[in-house]
């Protein structure tokens, strides 16, 4: 490949919007299918719950297995149009289908309908990983300017809070007179169509863009490479914080509909205002993060925002809820450590890729994103 400073470049608005719109397609698929799928087996296709649970266990656990094959595979495509893109045109198609599929119920019997939905579970998370790995791989491989891949993952993260529209559109579907079943399957195949045209767009949009690094050997066996990267003090470091991050997100996640409801007592519609708030305070944040660690060291932004975040909890955890603002002002304050991680975690993760690349040669880039997402889904 060319010199490295060759592509020490700023990158247009337009390439870094078509680089961002795709996780809009990320989000408004995970989040259907993960706040949605276990009812939707349980109360609308007729699976048993412990069924529904391991048929959702199944599914993310071949979804953490299959990271590392797919990003071993991406940094080892000798295809001439990339590394990276071929594998986000390629999930496009699948996962309109296989979301769509996932939400719509068959009248099978028991045993077939519980194959029935593994099968489209399993290829459903394949295709969702051909598209996740590369994709966030290819956030460090638009250029080799920090600062461009700081603003770019800041206008990803934007797209990234637009998370409502998965809670609201079977409603949408049952309000137009549809049934229940349909509704369900037509709200998944409208999520399908926005997440497939979001990353087709990114597709075509950082056409041209990639830089194209001389692909990773394939005599090394597949699993070879996480033995170099479990080895590297920095890697171990970004994925230590980013457990401790999602335990701690989940926690304050899962205790919103509590407090807002149980503690408060408040309404649905309340907790949805909640949502809101904490997704119109993700959206500034995502723009004040990617300036702040453009003018001072990212790992200083990532801590102090992290820092204001825990002090607010902590001072809630002794104050209190006494009303649905003190739940908003909780979740908002939340938000600057959940958007500091979303916004920085992978561009710090990205300097941790060129530092090894600095020392080994070698571009392990979608080896060490596989790895950091299969452990944080375990």
């Amino acid at each position: 490949m060319e010199h490295k400073d060759n592509y020490d470049r700023l990158l247009p608005m337009p390439v870094k919007l078509g680089f961002g719109i795709a996780n809009l397609g990320d989000t408004v698929i995970t989040e259907f299918v993960g706040a949605f799928f276990i009812f939707f087996l349980t109360n609308i296709a007729g699976v048993r719950p412990a069924l529904a649970g391991t048929i959702v266990f199944l599914g993310v656990m071949w979804d953490a297995i299959s990271d590392p094959i797919i990003g071993t595979m991406s940094d080892r495509c000798t295809l001439e149009a990339g590394r990276r893109r071929p594998f986000l045109l390629i999930s496009t198609v699948p996962l309109i289908l296989l979301t769509t599929m996932m939400f719509t119920k068959v009248n099978f019997s028991a045993n077939l309908k519980f194959l029935y939905f593994v099968v489209v579970s399993v290829f459903y998370w394949t295709a969702y990983t051909l598209f996740n790995i590369p994709y966030l791989s290819l956030g460090s491989e638009l250029t080799t300017n920090n600062d461009e891949k700081t603003r770019a993952s800041s206008i990803r993260q934007v797209f990234g809070t637009c998370n409502a529209l998965p809670m609201i559109l079977v409603s949408l579907f049952k309000g137009q007179g549809i049934s229940e079943e349909r509704a369900w399957t037509f709200a998944a195949l409208t999520l399908g169509a926005i997440a497939g045209t979001a990353i087709f767009i990114t597709w075509r949009a950082t056409r041209g863009w990639e830089i194209k690094y001389p692909p990773q050997s394939k005599d090394e066996p597949i699993f070879k490479s996480l033995g170099k990267v479990l080895t590297y003090k920095p890697y171990i470091l970004v994925i230590v914080a980013s457990f401790l991050f999602y335990f701690a997100f989940n926690t304050c996640n899962a205790s919103v509909i509590y407090n807002t409801i149980v503690v408060v007592g408040a309404t649905e519609a309340d907790t949805a205002v909640v949502y809101l708030a904490g997704t119109i305070v993700g959206v500034i944040l995502s723009v004040l993060i990617g300036k702040l660690a453009v003018v001072f060291d990212k790992k200083w932004v990532f801590i102090t925002f992290m820092a204001i975040a825990g002090f607010a909890l902590v001072i809630f955890k002794f104050v209190g809820f006494h009303s649905i603002t003190d739940q908003v002002i909780q979740f908002c304050m939340a938000h600057f450590a959940i958007i500091g991680f979303l916004v920085l975690s992978y561009n710090l993760l990205y300097d941790v890729c060129e530092v090894y690349e600095f020392k080994t040669v070698e571009m392990l880039t979608g080896v060490m994103i596989s790895y950091f997402s299969f452990f944080i889904k375990l």
